[in-house]
């Protein structure tokens, strides 16, 4: 079932920024020094300014709201970076990077070969996303899938991507959020709507392997989700 965007409350969203600070300072050793330079950064401009060039002293309250920008903007990039670099190679890597982007339904597993070979959905505004994972194999799955929701979804135009780190794939599994975020705009959230409740009462196409879909690329996703919201 295509999974809906849930609401964050300000005490959830701070929970999960301090969640992202923890999981990318474990990870990335650059992470402090960057971030401490891009939140001290702009209190010593201000700083020089007011000793040099006799600034009034209110200009620390704009550089406080510029030091969190800034602060934010870094802890988003260092996150995004150690979670990509993460999921390359693992199981479920796909839908663990796409779940929680704003304006899209994910729906993991619509079809598999395997626990590791399988096709997940997104519906969005560019219409419906289909990404295999798992090899060569899966494209076969890819186009199968297709036809098979193509009854269901009209002309609403239907994406395929096989992702990865072979040469036969589309593109890096890294690369699969900013792929999603490129595509054209054809249809509204109304509509996009609409069509995640029809394929979600369509059900899945080949059956899924007994067992939980593989979350080993997770590790990093609550992390991640922090930044997601807001973008």
């Amino acid at each position: 079932m295509a999974k809906q965007q849930e609401k964050e409350t300000f005490g959830s969203r701070l929970k999960t920024i301090g969640m992202a600070i923890k999981f990318t300072h474990q990870r990335d050793k650059l992470f402090v020094p960057l971030e401490a330079a891009a939140i001290l950064l702009p209190f010593a401009i201000i700083t020089a300014l007011v000793i040099f060039a006799k600034f009034s002293l209110l200009w620390y309250v704009s550089a406080l709201f510029v030091a969190l920008l800034a602060g934010l903007i870094v802890l988003n990039m260092r996150t995004s970076k150690v979670v990509n670099k993460e999921a390359v190679g693992k199981p479920g890597a796909a839908y663990a990077l796409i779940d929680g982007i704003r304006g899209w339904q994910v729906t993991p597993g619509v079809a598999a070969l395997s626990e590791t070979q399988m096709v997940h959905r997104a519906v969005g505004k560019a219409g419906v996303v289909l990404l295999g994972e798992g090899g060569p194999k899966v494209r076969k799955l890819l186009g199968q899938e297709k036809k098979r929701i193509s009854r269901v979804v009209g002309s609403t135009p239907v994406y395929t991507f096989l992702v990865g780190e072979t040469g036969g794939d589309d593109f890096s599994v890294t690369e699969v959020r900013k792929r999603l975020m490129k595509l054209p705009k054809n249809i509204d959230s109304k509509d996009a709507n609409h069509i995640a409740k029809r394929l979600d009462a369509l059900g899945i196409g080949m059956a899924i392997p007994k067992g939980p879909i593989p979350t080993s690329a997770n590790a990093g996703k609550g992390a991640r989700r922090a930044m997601l919201r807001g973008r």
